[in-house]
């Protein structure tokens, strides 16, 4: 039995801890709710958004520090302790790029929004890796789902508050960062909530995937590209209309995406190329056009950014599982490069735009990106992927652990019983659910792969299936 069977109320407050996070992330830095009355205060030319910009860089350098940290193997620090400081760096950065700082203390001056930037980017990667370790947890299938469920929570938030006034909701958001630590404290780090049996101090870490360093690398650049090419235009998300339609298609994302994982089963290559990929294509395309055409753009562009990074979370955890790593490792490492190549997307299209205009308009710009966004898709897809590759599996081919951190392995001894396995069969069985291909059985059982062939069609004989995802598909019908 999973961890989202066993503990129904971690799961939920997990859900709804990460989608109050994306919550005030979005808040903070979609549209203009804490845009200052004067504008920018840091006047720096190649500095666009000092805010955003200064909370992106910081995010990217804390879990740099936590990835470098994990390296080794060695424990997180007292997590109670880490979400403490996470909270009140977020709520003391909120506070400074609120409305209430000059109610308070009078105008403020570029330091403030220095601070603001710099303590909202360093607290929120905090939270974000507490959080990230929290539903990785729960297995590839079940990150996907909560994941989405509760970035798709996120987005219904971000459009219900943008209907009140901008006072409210500042004290609203200003109110995010307490919750989080509420959530977090009271439910999920009392419960002792670990990643998995490979986040033991003192293990290393293997090398990273790099097919899929390479995708989060492409996310990262290129959502900071969109972005940054949209800033001359007022930023794709400047109106209520585009905000309002952007969260939409992110909604509609996460209900795709759950169907897509849980229902459908589709494997991780047509989650990534078939849908994400085409669909950002579609908003570069789209984005320099006016009218109902550049809101048509916005909304591919969101539907198809949220598809990836819901793909990126599911990939993380697959390939921890699958190479025996430590998934909070493997997850900081993902973000952090991510949030980097974000911020360098974000920065170099931004002064591109203001610095080579007129000459260097948003349709170039566009246009550049359009032919970067099928020139990845059509370089990766060409690549001889081996068969430990990611993209014919499926989510649903990798299980959750257990809430003690420890693969559950007994909860399917009862289905090889049934099914008169052997020992060795059993060996080969419970490695199979996990996702392992017959090369990685071989080598953690020390075994030939002939061996294992010859384990895996006894075992397919006495379960009446033909494949491995099949197998997969009937023990989690028993279960």
């Amino acid at each position: 039995m999973g961890l989202s069977v066993l503990d129904g109320k971690v799961v939920w407050r997990v859900l709804v801890g990460n989608a109050v996070h994306v919550a005030w992330g979005w808040l903070m830095f979609t549209g203009s709710l804490f845009a200052t009355p004067t504008g920018n205060l840091v006047d720096f030319a190649l500095l666009p958004d000092p805010l955003y910009t200064l909370s992106l860089g910081a995010n990217a350098l804390v879990l740099t520090g936590f990835a470098t940290w994990y390296k080794g193997g060695r424990a997180l620090f007292k997590r109670e302790g880490v979400a403490v400081v996470a909270a009140l760096l977020m709520f003391l950065g909120t506070f400074l790029a609120s409305r209430y700082v000059s109610v308070l203390f009078g105008n403020p001056t570029a330091l403030v929004e220095v601070m603001a930037g710099l303590l909202t980017g360093a607290g929120a990667g905090m939270f974000l890796l507490l959080w990230g370790e929290t539903l990785v947890a729960l297995g590839t299938r079940d990150c996907a789902v909560y994941f989405a469920a509760s970035s798709g929570l996120a987005a219904l938030a971000h459009i219900a508050l943008g209907l009140l006034p901008i006072g409210w909701v500042q004290v609203l958001v200003l109110a995010f960062p307490l919750m989080e630590l509420v959530l977090y404290r009271s439910q999920v780090s009392r419960s002792m909530l670990l990643l998995s049996r490979t986040n033991h101090e003192g293990q290393d870490s293997p090398g990273l995937p790099k097919d899929v360093l390479a995708l989060g690398l492409f996310f990262g650049f290129s959502f900071g590209a969109m972005r940054g090419f949209a800033a001359t235009d007022g930023g794709p998300d400047a109106d209520g209309v585009r905000l309002v339609v952007g969260m939409a298609f992110v909604m509609a994302a996460c209900v795709w995406a759950y169907f897509a994982v849980s229902r459908r089963k589709e494997d991780f290559g047509s989650l990534a190329y078939r849908i994400a990929l085409p669909l950002v294509a579609l908003g570069f395309l789209l984005l320099p056009l006016s009218g109902a055409w550049s809101l048509a753009g916005t909304a591919a562009y969101r539907f198809g950014y949220e598809y990836i990074y819901i793909v990126l979370w599911s990939l993380w955890v697959f390939f921890a599982g699958r190479e025996g790593a430590s998934s909070v490792w493997l997850v900081a490492c993902g973000l952090a490069s991510m949030q980097a190549s974000k911020l360098v997307g974000f920065v170099l299209s931004a002064d591109a735009m203001s610095l080579m205009a007129p000459t260097f308009d948003l349709q170039i710009a566009s246009g550049l990106a359009l032919f970067g966004t099928v020139l990845f898709a059509v370089f990766s897809k060409g690549i001889a992927f081996s068969a430990e590759g990611w993209e014919g599996v499926r989510p649903a081919s990798e299980t959750p652990v257990h809430e003690d951190g420890v693969f559950p392995e007994q909860s399917y001894k009862a289905a090889a019983e049934r099914f008169a396995l052997s020992p060795r069969e059993t060996d080969v069985f419970l490695l199979l659910i996990r996702g392992y291909s017959r090369a990685r059985i071989a080598k953690e059982l020390v075994v030939t792969e002939e061996t294992v062939k010859s384990h895996v069609k006894g075992i397919y004989q006495k379960t009446g299936v033909h494949t491995k995802q099949d197998l997969i598909d009937t023990v989690e019908r028993l279960r």
